[in-house]
């Protein structure tokens, strides 16, 4: 390990210890995603609705012996990362057998912008990129060995990615590209093409539970899933595609990502190496970037690029001037630190405005329901999320609206819908219009109504009464 290698471990250690500092004492919380991935553990599935059900079995494992506390759940995606630049470090020894390369690409990853906000995050993203990595990893051990139980590991791997998030599909592209693109793949695949099938069959046995539930309940989560696609809507968004071209660059960070830019074009022979993070970078970049120049695309659905894309910068710009590593990591961390400082003294800012004020909202409810009705009726699927998350201890049922012919749209219409013949009063967060449908006759009043930096508009809050 060199010396600057040994310093940059040590200011990655002092970070994590930075992070972990950040997430007990800041009063930030949780965000609607997390919050709702969180109260889908407390019920186990084989699937819910918006996701595969992977990161909610991971926190309810987790939650059962370390309890519900911000802290710990916000513990889970520090950790994984941890891990995940660990199996960093492992792929690129296994590729090129050279330790001071290894650490500078595992070091690399874990100061990456996007991984140190995402670090904060509790997302489907945090697992997938995991097993990602894992992937790369038992695709190098097929190239060294073609026996059945390496294919068997790469199918239980492919499998666990798709439950942890449908993007896990990008890596069987990944896989078809190598196949076309690197020789030394494409004879392994020639020579073993029952064997890549039987790694297909142990995959769609992995993830058959969750086909299964999607059968039984109309097919929601790939329902929903087109939905987010909006194919339907295609149109020219020039806009949203210069957006996510420089989201992704700020995600990798700029200097690492120009200076790739220039020696890859600067000499443009790819190894076999180099061609086997290309062909697992580039299939999400280009997909998800042909989706947000036609229709609109999140950052971070391109985000398993990131694992492939980092090592492909480092290890080339590793060849010519390692110096410039080295000044982009400086900058990198500099720029995790401010953010978790910023985390760990609830800094006012837009960026947080999404995770704050939650403890302040539930007291305007407390406040305003002077006569303690303990049953609230909420139609925003976030805030439904969030007020469960707040209220988990308390002796508060919640309730989403959902009108009997209404389409569902979202995991909290199926289980905790509020049905027609609801004879009980309730306090209602949202608008009167929701809840037409209920047989029974109810006085509405607005009881309170005030602005909270998670909602861009004023929350309304009704006591409804049962006449």
């Amino acid at each position: 390990m060199s010396k600057f290698d040994k310093y940059f471990f040590w200011f990655c250690f002092f970070y994590l210890i930075l992070k972990f500092i950040s997430i007990k004492i800041t009063n930030l919380n949780l965000y609607g995603d997390e919050a709702q991935y969180w109260l889908w553990s407390k019920t186990f599935s084989f699937g819910y609705f918006s996701k595969p059900p992977l990161l909610s079995w991971l926190i309810g494992g987790i939650t059962n012996f370390f309890g519900n506390s911000f802290f710990t759940l916000k513990s889970i995606p520090i950790l994984i990362y941890c891990l995940t630049s660990y199996f960093v470090y492992l792929l690129v020894i296994k590729l090129y057998n050279k330790k001071d390369l290894a650490i500078t690409c595992a070091i690399t990853f874990f100061l990456l912008p996007a991984v140190s906000f995402s670090s904060f995050l509790l997302s489907t993203d945090v697992i997938l990129i995991f097993f990602w990595v894992l992937g790369l990893i038992q695709l190098v051990k097929i190239k060294e060995k073609q026996g059945y139980f390496n294919f068997f590991i790469l199918g239980l791997i492919l499998g666990c990615s798709l439950l942890s998030k449908y993007a896990g599909i990008y890596f069987l592209l990944g896989v078809f590209c190598l196949i076309i693109f690197e020789n030394n793949f494409k004879l392994i695949f020639l020579k073993n093409k029952f064997k890549f099938f039987f790694t297909i069959i142990i995959m769609m046995i992995v993830i058959s539970p969750n086909l299964y539930w999607n059968y039984q309940n109309e097919w929601l989560t790939f329902g929903h899933t087109a939905d987010n696609a909006s194919l339907e809507k295609i149109s020219l968004n020039f806009t949203g595609f210069i957006e996510f071209f420089f989201a992704q660059i700020i995600m990798i960070g700029p200097l690492l990502f120009f200076c790739f830019c220039f020696y890859f074009f600067k000499n443009f022979n790819l190894n076999s190496n180099e061609k086997l993070f290309l062909c697992f970078a580039a299939p999400p970049l280009i997909i998800v970037g042909i989706e947000s120049l036609i229709v609109r695309a999140h950052a971070n659905w391109a985000a398993v690029s990131l694992v492939s894309f980092s090592i492909l910068c480092v290890c080339m710009i590793y060849k010519f001037n390692k110096k410039l590593i080295y000044i982009n990591n400086i900058i990198n961390i500099i720029v995790g630190v401010i953010l978790f400082i910023m985390i760990s003294v609830d800094y006012d800012s837009r960026l947080f405005d999404r995770i704050s004020g939650f403890k302040k909202f539930v007291e305007f409810v407390d406040t305003k329901n002077s006569t303690k009705i303990n049953n609230i009726v909420v139609s925003d699927r976030l805030l439904f999320a969030s007020l469960s998350y707040e209220y988990y201890s308390k002796n508060i049922n919640l309730y989403s609206t959902r009108a009997p012919e209404e389409k569902i749209s979202h995991h909290f219409q199926i289980n905790n819908f509020l049905p027609k013949d609801f004879n009980k009063s309730f306090l209602l967060i949202g608008n009167p219009v929701n809840i037409n449908y209920l047989e029974n006759n109810y006085n509405v009043e607005l009881v309170g109504s005030k602005s909270f930096p998670f909602s861009k508009k004023k929350i309304k809050l009704y006591e409804v009464i049962l006449n």
